[in-house]
């Protein structure tokens, strides 16, 4: 259940992600402050990572995002 949970979340910051490194206007958007964005983000991420006993696939996925969500804010800078 606990690994159920976290996928489902994952997979929808994942959604959320792909739209913004897609998005013609991610990068304006980035630049006009959405840093407090992909902050909310990464805290969802990690409050997922902070869930006892997560599978090592839930774990890696949500390491990627974060990963992914650092490269996004690389980019508005």
């Amino acid at each position: 259940m606990r690994d159920e949970f976290a996928e489902r979340d994952l997979a929808h910051i994942r959604n959320v992600l792909c739209h913004l490194e897609h998005s013609a206007d991610s990068l304006r958007a980035i630049e006009k402050g959405m840093m407090v964005n992909l902050n909310y983000w990464r805290g969802r991420v990690r409050g997922i990572l902070a869930i006892p006993l997560l599978s090592m696939q839930v774990q890696q996925q949500a390491n990627d995002l974060l990963g992914r969500l650092d490269r996004l804010e690389r980019t508005g800078h």
